[in-house]
């Protein structure tokens, strides 16, 4: 076997710094910190979209939302489109291709029923498991909150997990997340005769925030101071804000505080952290390590209470930033600040893998000449966008050209330093001295939105 091996691992919701911190002497997330010292991270990369499906189809097809046209959580797809996923790129050329997780990646034909799977676990699978082991799995009434959503244009109510934390009670072998590890562990324990291309997609840290007890006692509510600007709205954010559902969402912190909510956050990471352990650990038992690409990232963060939103579908760095770490085979561990996008995922890993990433349907670069060459990537405006959830609603978009940071909701403009003001906290957008800085950002992300053919949004100022 000549060509390298992928194992491609993702969390869900997950907040990138969850990696590098500690809480009552625990590590929250011991395996990502060792794996972005001895790998290659990005320390600033962002998602495509703060949303589930729409980020991870991009990160599957290397193609925005307007691109690849999945702009809402659309696991339906209403809206899908023929385009083609990585796991159809690398099985066309000869990888042995595995998935084990969430389907949170919407494609048509499903990305399913594309190629013939050497292995293909989903949640369905799981549920026919707990159905098997009479296990309760669903959310239950106290962990759900109905909001006032904006579905084009009218407001209509919709349900979503909300902060209350919750036991999971059941034998911890059974908990989703270490079931799916299982799966994807029997995988790589089989004999393989050719490359393979594993993907492991996990559901913890989302919503709802149901936690063994074991992880839940490693981080006490004590342990958490909260960012400052936990519970506070910015004084001139845009008037959408106070509508959207992560205000709304937050308009019910758990019963303990805000800490508790982080405290849960923290245990379903170090779960999940546990599990990527487990990976890593069956990869050097099988003498697979050093021939295989690890790729670590999760589909967008979480607020716990920044900005008082809860959950993501805003642009702040809390919801848009992600982890983005790739431990490849002879390469010492590096940290790049450039900023980066999902969107180059697709072309890098192509190019590490078959030698080439270069590809006029992806909206993204590989990075593979800046890691060879251990420089920072190239400079250059990286894009986000939110349409709203189940239907077009709120309308947000994103550009970040560092140190600055552009939001637009198709009325108001935020603008922030991010190197002076990371909790952005404070809009820049009306100072005269910025002007010059706004105006370009601004005519940039038109541009953005002119070449993708963005008709959901106005860009007048």
């Amino acid at each position: 076997m000549n060509k390298k091996n992928l194992v491609f691992f993702m969390t869900d919701q997950q907040r990138v710094d969850t990696i590098g911190r500690t809480a009552d002497g625990n590590e929250v997330a011991p395996a990502w910190t060792w794996l972005k010292e001895n790998g290659v991270a990005f320390e600033n990369a962002y998602d495509s979209c703060p949303l589930c499906v729409p980020s991870r189809t991009s990160l599957a097809t290397g193609m925005n939302p307007l691109h690849n046209g999945m702009l809402l959580n659309d696991l339906k797809g209403t809206y899908a489109r023929d385009n083609k996923p990585l796991h159809e790129m690398l099985h066309e050329q000869g990888y042995e291709v595995a998935h084990v997780g969430v389907n949170h990646i919407s494609l048509t034909p499903p990305l399913k029923d594309r190629i013939p799977y050497a292995k293909w676990i989903d949640d369905a699978s799981y549920e026919a498991y707990a159905a098997r082991k009479g296990l309760d799995i669903g959310r239950s009434d106290y962990q759900c909150d109905y909001v006032l959503e904006n579905c084009e244009g009218e407001f209509k109510k919709r349900p979503y997990s909300n902060t209350q934390v919750a036991i999971w009670d059941a034998s911890l072998s059974d908990f989703k997340d270490i079931w799916f590890t299982d799966e994807a562990i029997e995988f790589i324990n089989r004999k393989h005769g050719r490359p393979f291309a594993l993907f492991i997609c996990l559901w913890a840290p989302h919503p709802p925030l149901t936690v063994p007890p074991q992880y839940l006692e490693m981080f006490p509510l004590e342990a958490f101071v909260l960012p400052e600007n936990t519970g506070r709205p910015n004084p001139d954010e845009p008037r959408s804000y106070r509508t959207g559902a992560p205000r709304q969402l937050a308009g019910h912190p758990p019963k303990q505080g805000w800490q508790e909510a982080w405290s849960a956050h923290c245990a379903l990471t170090r779960l999940c952290d546990d599990q990527l352990e487990r990976i890593v650990d069956t990869l050097k038992d099988n003498g697979l390590f050093d021939s295989t690409m690890l790729v670590c990232t999760t589909d967008h963060g979480e607020q716990l209470g920044q900005h008082d939103m809860y959950q993501k579908m805003e642009m702040y760095e809390s919801s848009v930033r992600v982890p983005a770490i790739f431990r490849i085979p002879g390469i010492a561990g590096r940290t790049y600040l450039t900023p980066v996008s999902h969107l180059d995922f697709v072309p890098t890993i192509l190019d590490y893998l078959l030698g080439s990433g270069d590809d006029p349907r992806f909206d993204g670069i590989s990075l593979i000449p800046s890691i060879e060459k251990d420089r920072e990537p190239p400079s250059r405006d990286i894009f986000s966008l939110y349409n709203g959830n189940h239907q077009y609603g709120d309308v947000r978009r994103m550009i970040v050209r560092y140190p600055y940071k552009l939001i637009y909701d198709g009325e108001d403009i935020e603008l922030f330093n991010l190197a002076e003001d990371p909790l952005e906290m404070r809009n820049l957008a009306g100072e005269q001295e910025m002007k010059e800085t706004k105006d370009s950002m601004f005519e940039a992300l038109r541009q953005w939105a002119i070449k993708y053919g963005d008709g959901f949004a106005s860009y007048r100022m």
